[in-house]
């Protein structure tokens, strides 16, 4: 079965709640995958920026030694990159509702 049943055993979520617990208490390397205009007018400081477009060939750029938070703007793109990453065997985590529920969160 395709679609996102099927990924979420691959790889864990978190919702943006936690996740700003986790980055309050302790360095996580977050991934944010929007395009690089969406990126600028709204990102958490420290997101490293590494749009969608350009995932499959800068994606091998990255350490297997980190667990990556990824971000996108609603979250469909995280999927796929998140889905993409664990395929590959790195250790990711999806941030779910993406940059929109961030911003709900912190108003």
């Amino acid at each position: 079965m395709k679609g996102a049943f099927a990924m979420s055993n691959v790889y864990s979520s978190i919702t943006v709640g936690e996740l700003s617990d986790k980055l309050q208490n302790e360095p996580i390397t977050i991934l944010d995958v929007q395009d690089k205009v969406d990126f600028d007018s709204n990102h958490i400081p420290g997101a490293i920026n590494l749009p969608i477009g350009e995932f499959v060939s800068e994606a091998e750029n990255l350490t297997k030694e980190k667990t990556y938070y990824v971000i996108s703007k609603a979250g469909v793109r995280a999927t796929r990159a998140c889905y993409y990453l664990a395929s590959l065997e790195y250790d990711v985590v999806y941030v779910q509702g993406g940059m929109n529920a961030w911003q709900m969160l912190k108003g």
